[in-house]
C-alpha cells in the first residue's frame, strides 16, 4: 500500500448466543465499568456491567445479585469526587463512582460462588461518605483510586479476593479538617 492509512485486524467477539461485539485491533482496549445499579426500574439493585472501548460505551449489562457473583480482575476504584460531593450536598442519588477492570466473570453454575467470610467489604456510598472506604480502615485513608488484582462481589458488596501487588502506592492520607490548636 502506498497510502499512509492501513487496514486494521477486525475480530466478532462473542459475548453469549445473543450478542457479539466488532473489535479492531487499531480500537482502543475494552474495560469494563461495573457499579451497584439504583435507578427505578426493570433492573433495580441489580449488578450493571458497562463494556467500553476508551470513553464509549460499546454494551450494557444487568445482573441479579441473588443469582450472579462477578469476579472482577485488574480493577481499580474509580470516583468522580466532585460529582460525589454534589451527591454528599444534595442528598440525592446521581452516578459518581464504580469499578474499572479489565475482566468481568460471571459465577453462578459453572463457576460456584465463592465464600467471602474472611474477605475485607470496600464501601462506596457518596450520600454518607464522598471516598472509597476499607472495611478495615476507620476513615483516615481514601481508597479512590486504588488498585486491586481481583475483586468479587457478594449480593450488593464488593470483596477484595485479592490485593494488587502495589496497592499501597495510590494510598493518600485525608487532610485534617480542624488544625487549630496543633502543629500542622
Amino acid at each position: 500500500m502506498g497510502d499512509s492509512q492501513s487496514k486494521s485486524r477486525v475480530f466478532d467477539l462473542s459475548i453469549d448466543n445473543k450478542r457479539s461485539i466488532r473489535y479492531s485491533m487499531s480500537m482502543k482496549p475494552l474495560h469494563a465499568e461495573v457499579r451497584f445499579h439504583l435507578l427505578n426500574g426493570k433492573h433495580y439493585k441489580h449488578w450493571q456491567v458497562n463494556i467500553m472501548q476508551g470513553k464509549k460505551k460499546v454494551d450494557q449489562y444487568y445482573y441479579d445479585p441473588n443469582e450472579y457473583q462477578l469476579e472482577m480482575r485488574g480493577c481499580k476504584l474509580i470516583n468522580k469526587l466532585a460529582r460525589a460531593r454534589w451527591v454528599n450536598k444534595k442528598q440525592k442519588k446521581n452516578v459518581s463512582g464504580w469499578v474499572q477492570c479489565d475482566e468481568v466473570m460471571l459465577r453462578k453454575n459453572f463457576y460456584p460462588i465463592l465464600p467471602v467470610d474472611n474477605l475485607e467489604k470496600l464501601y462506596y456510598n457518596p450520600i454518607k461518605d464522598v471516598h472509597w472506604r476499607r472495611e478495615s480502615d476507620a476513615g483516615e485513608f481514601t481508597w479512590d483510586d486504588s488498585k486491586y488484582a481481583t475483586l468479587i462481589t457478594y449480593g450488593k458488596q464488593v470483596h477484595i479476593l485479592e490485593e494488587h501487588d502495589c496497592a499501597f502506592d495510590d494510598l493518600r492520607e485525608i487532610d485534617p479538617k480542624y488544625t487549630e490548636g496543633f502543629d500542622v
